[in-house]
């Protein structure tokens, strides 16, 4: 009997709509026995394989070889990799989660390094302070040798991803569609991006189209890469949530950072903080949870670190009287648009503290 490469039907069973890992080992087992006619009969998968009657006809109508070739076409036209639960390189700390994905398409490279990860998600809609905060908090954590997963969209997850890639540490992508429809479209190229210095992965054949279920699914996979997940902003009703709760379903850390109360998009975070999230001052409260071995970076730099550029001016201005942010723009003679960001990054490394009505002052580090 002349059979197609189990890697191959696994890649054409892939495109069909429902079918779960926990399928795939009756079906392998009746396909090396029964050869292709045992995946186009519907009545015999579900008295052999006990499938539902509805996805047992979704196997039987699909030409699997077909579709195995257009895939394996898309995969060289686009330069990625295809990497099936059964390859020796599929991502560890996924196989331990329920419903892994039988098949993963990646731009770039899954290393070991990974492992030690950690997803920054957040609103699309973040404001300006919550995108500085993430980029800062990347920034902090990929220097030490965490590697940032986020789910490239708008808003939180973009600037964690910037955030990583600016230090030159790793960072992942994950998908909610087929690389042929790369979603959001304007995120493309940083994709690119993080090809280089990561990987950008997909559950999803090439030409899937983003829709509002497949974000869910993505969403497992980012908590499931990570050791724990970091809310920097989302509203009460928020996919960012959606990947706090299958993170904490997977036995990770959610982390949750706190905002301004009368804003609806800390309201989020506040809810998980409530519901027992540790609450995130510095990105300190981060690696002790996690107990996260300090790399390089943090040995060879003192308790303090360096400060150079506008955080340097605008900490030799602080004091351990709170000031409002215009008032040390003005005295520091630092432009508003250039202050928050560094003032966050301030406060994530414990040398400040944010206080209500956009006051800072210098923490006691003492």
């Amino acid at each position: 009997m002349d059979l197609m490469p189990w890697r191959d039907v696994l890649i054409g069973l892939n495109t069909v709509e429902g079918l779960q890992a926990s399928h795939l080992s009756v079906l392998k087992r009746l396909y090396e026995r029964e050869g292709m006619a045992s995946l186009r009969n519907p009545g015999f998968l579900v008295e052999q394989a006990a499938l539902r009657g509805k996805l047992a006809q979704r196997i039987a109508e699909t030409d699997i070889e077909a579709v195995a070739n257009k895939e394996n076409w898309d995969v060289a036209s686009l330069g990625l990799k295809v990497v099936t639960i059964e390859d020796p390189d599929y991502p560890l700390p996924l196989k331990e989660i329920y419903s892994p994905p039988p098949v993963l398409y990646m731009r770039g490279r899954y290393v070991s390094e990974d492992m030690n990860a950690l997803a920054i998600v957040g609103s699309r809609q973040a404001d300006y302070r919550g995108k500085s905060l993430s980029r800062a908090l990347s920034s902090s954590l990929a220097k030490r040798g965490v590697t940032i997963v986020s789910g490239l969209a708008r808003g939180i997850d973009t600037q964690a991803h910037l955030g990583a890639l600016e230090v030159g540490g790793r960072t992942i992508g994950v998908l909610g569609s087929g690389f042929k429809r790369f979603y959001p479209r304007e995120n493309e190229i940083l994709g690119e991006r993080i090809g280089t210095q990561g990987c950008v992965i997909s559950e999803f054949p090439c030409a899937w189209m983003p829709a509002p279920r497949n974000f869910p699914r993505r969403n497992r996979i980012i908590s499931g890469l990570s050791r724990g997940v970091v809310v920097v902003q989302a509203a009460k009703r928020s996919g960012s949530l959606i990947t706090a709760r299958l993170a904490l379903e997977q036995g990770k850390e959610v982390f949750a950072i706190p905002g301004p109360p009368e804003s609806p998009l800390s309201r989020g975070c506040h809810a998980l903080i409530k519901q027992g999230a540790k609450l995130v001052e510095n990105v300190g409260d981060i690696l002790e949870e996690l107990a996260i071995p300090l790399g390089e970076y943090e040995k060879t730099h003192s308790s303090k670190p360096e400060l150079r550029g506008v955080s340097a001016i605008l900490y030799r201005h602080l004091g351990f009287e709170p000031v409002h942010i215009d008032e040390l723009c003005e005295i520091s003679e630092v432009d508003p648009k250039d202050a928050l960001p560094a003032l966050l990054t301030l406060e994530l490394s414990g040398l400040v503290v944010h206080l209500p009505g956009q006051m800072f002052a210098r923490k006691d580090t003492d």
